[in-house]
């Protein structure tokens, strides 16, 4: 009797310690990301355009494209590891967006709702969007997580001739699908699902005209029912904005860059530099890239450094930098400079 009870009670003894054992290893986290790093060699190029480059993509270091305005014979350029170069070819699109899953596979958005895709040979026009029979769209800026998840998104002119007609085209199912935008005003200018929950959240400037001043909003799709969860005046330092690190959305409020969770902005960050322009880019939450009036600023999870600083400073308007293509060791800046007109590209390499 008392073998039997002994036996009982290891068999009990160690279920006990399984189960702790167990519950200990599934309360172990993951650890956190490496402190990106800061010692980049720069060089900087110049592009001979006369419009600024407001978007870039690329599928590697050595495959990177920036579209432009200037005219129908330079708004393409690619960089191929060595030079950057533009085919001079005519093209009738004045291109504004540019997303990509591979270097056979870019898409570029522009006005007229002109979508043209890349082949890995030649550029093609896609398609040409309508919305409720209005041709004069303008694509801003497209996102997507795969080759049959896209979507390209802008506005077309109101009433008054402002773009506050939203617009959000989903390329899926080998098909472009217009979206319901009841609820959203404004052009739509960022759009990111979130990785976490599968949310998406969109970023709305809104034109005010004489009527009242320009606002950014910040909605959250929840099955095209747009909720509004933040607005802002257009004014240098207090704009809200999105950004899309390793699949999680940041939100840029004002100097404060958030997380969302259970329906609540979680604060990540504190900007108290009065030159922050509320523009932010990284690969995750301890290597992230800080537009300022005055320079690019990294924070690695512990302080924030200047990486280097724009050659006017003091120059109103200030510098620019409107997109960025980052890779695990390499960065690209699409820079546009008031003082001088000119239209750099930013390249830091990883030493």
């Amino acid at each position: 009797m008392i073998k039997k009870q002994l036996i009982y009670f290891l068999i009990v003894l160690f279920s006990l310690s399984f189960l702790f054992l167990l519950n200990c290893s599934e309360s172990i986290t993951e650890p956190g990301p490496e402190p990106g790093r800061r010692d980049y060699i720069w060089t900087v190029d110049t592009l001979n355009i006369s419009a600024p480059s407001y978007r870039i993509w690329g599928s590697s270091p050595t495959d990177v494209w920036s579209i432009n305005q200037s005219d129908n014979f330079n708004t393409i350029w690619h960089y191929d590891g060595n030079s950057w170069t533009t085919d001079g070819d005519f093209r009738l699109i004045w291109p504004n967006a540019i997303w990509g899953f591979s270097n056979n596979n870019v898409y570029i958005g522009g006005s007229g709702g002109k979508i043209w895709k890349y082949d890995g040979n030649n550029w093609k026009e896609n398609v040409v969007l309508v919305k409720d029979g209005h041709r004069n769209i303008v694509l801003d800026n497209m996102w997507g997580t795969s080759p049959d998840d896209l979507y390209a998104f802008g506005a077309y002119p109101d009433e008054k001739g402002y773009y506050n007609k939203s617009v959000i085209a989903h390329f899926v199912n080998n098909n472009w699908i217009m979206l319901d935008t009841n609820g959203l005003n404004g052009i739509v200018e960022h759009l990111y699902k979130n990785k976490s929950d599968n949310k998406i959240y969109l970023q709305v400037i809104k034109i005010g005209g004489t009527e009242h001043r320009d606002s950014t909003l910040i909605y959250e799709d929840n099955d095209a029912k747009y909720n509004k969860i933040y607005s802002s005046p257009e004014t240098q330092g207090l704009q809200a904005d999105i950004s899309i690190i390793d699949g999680e959305v940041y939100f840029i409020l004002g100097n404060e860059i958030a997380r969302r969770k259970d329906n609540l902005f979680k604060t990540i960050l504190n900007i108290d530099n009065p030159n922050f322009y509320h523009r932010i880019w990284g690969r995750n939450s301890k290597d992230i890239f800080l537009l300022m009036t005055d320079g690019l600023v990294h924070y690695n999870g512990n302080d924030m450094e200047y990486l280097f600083h724009f050659t006017y400073p003091d120059a109103k308007p200030a510098t620019q930098i409107f997109s960025a293509a980052i890779f695990e060791k390499d960065v690209f800046f699409v820079t546009y400079e008031p003082p001088t007109g000119l239209k750099y590209i930013y390249h830091g390499k990883v030493n």
